[in-house]
Order: structure tokens, then C-alpha cells, then sequence
């Protein structure tokens, strides 16, 4: 048991989160270096994305829910003939199929037409919960057989979410760059789902960085690497409650 003195200043810290570590998992280690009560993040990111993670510290959390409101803004890339069960490139391919050149127009197309209030299919490996469970850990015990299937509620779930604005930036072969603005509880790789439905063209999301969250950018944030500097540096980075935008 750590008997050191809590660190109690609150505030915002606003991370570059690198793929391969959960955006719990940033939490962790903040809370561990600091010795602080309470550390949350406002909009978690896939384990394989990268970006802007706005973590907030002891009192701070409490203006969780006003940084979750606030609309997120991505960069990626879709790549055109693979669909994969976890919808990126995490996953394991599970359809794959020769794309023309014009099925890769039509995805892009439908992918720039997106705009405003709309329909989506939460991701089966996604944080969303059922039951106090988040989905991804009925979908890893349904593949490994503890359960016969998978419960309705999750296999069906749909939220409505908000699409700002979706862009094109370049088409490559198979590959579509694009940016977005979004609102939250959008999940980017569940396009790749509804591609998959409309068209019976298989695509998955292959990279993903947050540029923007809580209207906080990637110029403003620090690196992971970073925060193994210890304690003084990551105090000396602290965004002071009262100036929080």
C-alpha cells in the first residue's frame, strides 16, 4: 500500500496517447506517478489509435461529461478489400475480396456524403456496456466458447451519433485517407460495418489519430514517452482547473 502523501491539485493534462496502450491504461499511470485520488479520461481512444486524450485529475473529473459533449475530431485511413471481426487492423481477417477501383470510389463516396444525425452499430469490440460489462469482453468470451452467443442487446445496440463533417484527403490504390469531426460516441471503424452492409464490400480501418478533443489539439498535448519523466514533469504540465477552456 502506497503511504505517500495524495497529491491533491486538480486539473487537465492533455496526452499524444501512443498505440498499443488503453486509454485506462494512460489513467493508470498517472494515477500511480502522482499518487492522486482520482484520474479520468473525457473520450476513450481504440487501443491501436493514437491522439489527443484529455485526462483529468482529482476535482477536474468533474467536468468530465462537458469534455465528452464537445466534438472529436480524427484522421485515418481505410483500406478497401479486408474486413476484419474487431473492424481495424487489430483484428483478425475474417472476409476478403478483389476491390475495383470503382468500388473504391463508391466507398469514398459514401464515406464524404456522410453528414448529420445518424444511425450506428456499436462495434461488438467496443467500450460500450451491457450490464455493467463492456462489449468487448462478451465478444472475447463468445470466442472462446464460455458463451453460446452473444446477447441481443449487444449485437443489435445502436446509438444516434453526429457527423459534423467527413472529408477525403487522397485515395491510394486501395487506401482512402480521410478527416472527420464527429460528436461523441462515434466509433470511426463501425463505417467499415456499414460499408460491409450497404454495399458487400469489405473494408477495415487501418489507422486512427485523434487530432482534437475538448477543443484541446495534438500542438497542445505531451507524449507518453514523456510522462516517464516523473512527477515534477507531468505537475509542471498541469493545466490549472480555473483555465480549462
Amino acid at each position: 500500500m502506497n503511504t505517500a502523501e495524495k497529491f491533491s491539485k486538480s486539473g487537465l493534462l492533455i496526452i499524444d496517447k501512443p498505440a498499443d496502450i488503453t486509454s485506462f491504461g494512460v489513467d493508470n499511470f498517472i494515477k500511480k506517478t502522482l499518487n492522486c485520488k482520482k484520474v479520468g479520461h473525457a473520450g476513450t481512444i481504440d487501443p491501436f489509435a493514437t491522439g489527443v486524450l484529455p485526462i483529468l485529475i482529482n476535482n477536474a473529473t468533474k467536468l468530465q461529461d462537458k469534455f465528452l459533449d464537445m466534438p472529436k475530431s480524427y484522421e485515418g485511413t481505410f483500406e478497401c478489400g479486408k474486413f476484419t471481426d474487431t473492424l481495424d487492423a487489430s483484428g483478425k481477417i475474417i472476409i476478403e475480396k478483389e476491390i475495383s477501383g470503382d468500388d473504391v470510389v463508391k466507398i469514398s463516396n459514401y464515406l464524404r456524403n456522410l453528414k448529420g444525425d445518424i444511425i450506428q452499430k456499436a462495434p461488438l469490440y467496443s467500450a460500450k456496456k451491457y450490464k455493467g460489462i463492456a462489449f468487448y469482453k462478451y465478444a472475447r468470451k463468445n470466442k472462446s466458447n464460455e458463451l453460446n452467443e452473444l446477447p441481443v442487446e449487444i449485437i443489435n445496440k445502436t446509438s444516434t451519433v453526429h457527423i459534423y463533417e467527413f472529408e477525403i484527403k487522397s485515395i491510394e490504390g486501395l487506401f482512402i485517407n480521410f478527416s472527420c469531426r464527429v460528436s461523441k460516441g462515434t466509433y470511426i471503424r463501425a463505417f467499415a460495418q456499414d460499408i460491409l452492409d450497404n454495399f458487400n464490400l469489405p473494408v477495415n480501418l487501418i489507422s486512427l489519430r485523434r487530432t482534437n478533443a475538448g477543443g484541446y489539439g495534438i500542438s497542445d498535448a505531451i507524449s507518453f514517452k514523456d510522462l516517464e519523466k516523473g512527477k515534477d514533469f507531468i505537475i509542471s504540465n498541469l493545466i490549472n482547473i480555473d483555465s480549462i477552456h
